[in-house]
This record gives structure tokens, C-alpha cells and sequence, in this order.
């Protein structure tokens, strides 16, 4: 008796994770397309939807332009009560006929630094547009610091007026969207080059800096690597800046002189020692 007794409480612990896991599923409120179909939902869709649960559970609405649907929007929650899984509910302001737009258990999720954008699939079938295909909704989430849930949801568009692929369009403004926008800016080429450069010579610094003092044993600035060099460095500079950039020369240049000058000033020379001659 306590075996089977046992046996029936493991078997009631299973049945229940078994029906917890089934509940809690990995995208609880909007279940995603590719959950439906068994397959594996993939990151972006995840990531759109962490981004996307300050505002699972809320309920938007509006009247369009022309004042004749008002458009009741659920958040991951059925849009109005009584409708279950509906996200979007379009009502009639004339004869308030209600008509399914789309589902929140048929949903795909994408998502940007500060906008998320959620379909609803799976709504009632057009009667003559889009070739009768099922209605979806498009909701576009933007980042609005300043708006909140009093903000509500307008409609931009119904594409109906083609062949295949039609949607509703939707837009909400609210800060539960808005991301922390990196300040930092890819680095250019020269700040990668003085970076390495700044390397190479604080490198050079430390390695000489330990080669003059314990391989060389050298003391006081004689540690610095090339310290005669870098002595006579600002000298060189200047040698070199007076040889390139000065166009004037300090030489005086030498008086013009005949062929056989010279020959002359030596026999004029020696004309006037004649006279210290002894006779």
C-alpha cells in the first residue's frame, strides 16, 4: 500500500510540471508562431519580447479618421473581455459589429534599440479584399520618453488595396521601449594608429628603462634608453631645419680672381723684399 501510494504521488508531480510546462510557456500572454508549429523560436523573437513585458497585460484604444470602428488593442491579453485571444478587435461605431483583426496565440515579435513591432495572425477572412485571406494586425511600438499608457494607439493604414499579404497598422508611442543608446563611437584610423604609436613607445621606454639598469647598470638619466641620442636630438632637428628651410649662407664668397693671379701677387712680393737684400 505505501508503495503504490508513493508511486501515485511521483506520478501526480508529473502530471503537474507536465501541465505547468505546457502553461508557462517560453513567451507566456503572446504565443509565438513557431511555437505553434514546434519549431524553435528564434533569439530576435525572444529579444522583442523582454523588451516588449512592461507592457504585457495593458489595453489600448482608438476611433480612426473617419469615425466609423473604434480599434480595441490587448498587449499579450485579449483586447476586450469576452474575446478570447484576440489581440485586435475592430467594432463598428454604426451597428457595432465586432470583427477579429488578429490573435495574440499566433503572434511574431521583432525589435530595435527603441522600437518593438508585433503581428497578430490569424484574424477573420477578408469578404472581397486580399484575395479572402485572414486579417493581421501590425503594431509598431516607438520609443517616446515622455509618453506613457495615457498616450493610447493610433491607426496609420489599412493595406487592403492589394492582392495578398494586407495588414492593419498600428502605432504606439511609450518609454517602456526606449533602450540605452551607446554614446561610444567606433574608433578611426589615426585614433588606432596614435593608440599603437603610444604603445610602441611606452613599450620601448620600459623595456630600454630595464635593459640600461640591470643589464648595463647604468644610474640616474643614464637609465633612459639612448640618452645620448635624445640628447643631442634637438640639436640635429635644428641642423637639420638650417640646412633644409634657410636659403641665406654664412660663408662670404671668395673675390673674383684672374687666371695667374696668384703668380702675379707673388712676383709683387717679391719685388718689394728686394730692397732688404744685402748688396
Amino acid at each position: 500500500m505505501g508503495l503504490s501510494s508513493e508511486i501515485s504521488v511521483l506520478l501526480l508531480l508529473f502530471l503537474t510540471g507536465l501541465l505547468i510546462s505546457m502553461v508557462d510557456s517560453t513567451t507566456p500572454g503572446c504565443r509565438l508562431i513557431n511555437e505553434e508549429d514546434g519549431k524553435d523560436v528564434p533569439d530576435d523573437d525572444h529579444k522583442g519580447y523582454n523588451k516588449l513585458k512592461p507592457l504585457v497585460g495593458k489595453r489600448f484604444s482608438t476611433i480612426d479618421v473617419e469615425k466609423e470602428y473604434r480599434y480595441s488593442v490587448g498587449i499579450c491579453r485579449d483586447a476586450v473581455d469576452g474575446y478570447k485571444n484576440v489581440g485586435v478587435l475592430q467594432e463598428s461605431l454604426k451597428d457595432k459589429r465586432r470583427h477579429v483583426i488578429g490573435l495574440y496565440n499566433s503572434t511574431q515579435i521583432m525589435s530595435g534599440n527603441d522600437w518593438v513591432m508585433i503581428e497578430y495572425w490569424h484574424g477573420e477572412k477578408y469578404h472581397t479584399h486580399c484575395n479572402k485571406e485572414e486579417k493581421k494586425a501590425v503594431i509598431i511600438i516607438i520609443c517616446d520618453p515622455s509618453a506613457d499608457d495615457e498616450n493610447g494607439v493610433d491607426i496609420l493604414d489599412e493595406a487592403k488595396a492589394k492582392i495578398g499579404d494586407c495588414y492593419y497598422l498600428f502605432e504606439i508611442s511609450h518609454k517602456a521601449v526606449c533602450g540605452i543608446k551607446s554614446s561610444s563611437k567606433a574608433l578611426s584610423f589615426g585614433s588606432i594608429v596614435l593608440i599603437i604609436f603610444a604603445s610602441v613607445v611606452a613599450l620601448y621606454l620600459f623595456l630600454g628603462f630595464l635593459y640600461q639598469r640591470f643589464v648595463l647598470h647604468a644610474k640616474g638619466m643614464e637609465q633612459i634608453p639612448n640618452y645620448s641620442f635624445w640628447q643631442d636630438f634637438g640639436n640635429l632637428e635644428a641642423d637639420g631645419c638650417n640646412l633644409v628651410c634657410r636659403s641665406m649662407s654664412n660663408r662670404n664668397s671668395a673675390p673674383y680672381k684672374g687666371i695667374g693671379d696668384e703668380q702675379l701677387e707673388e712676383d709683387l712680393d717679391r719685388d718689394r723684399d728686394d730692397h732688404l737684400l744685402p748688396m
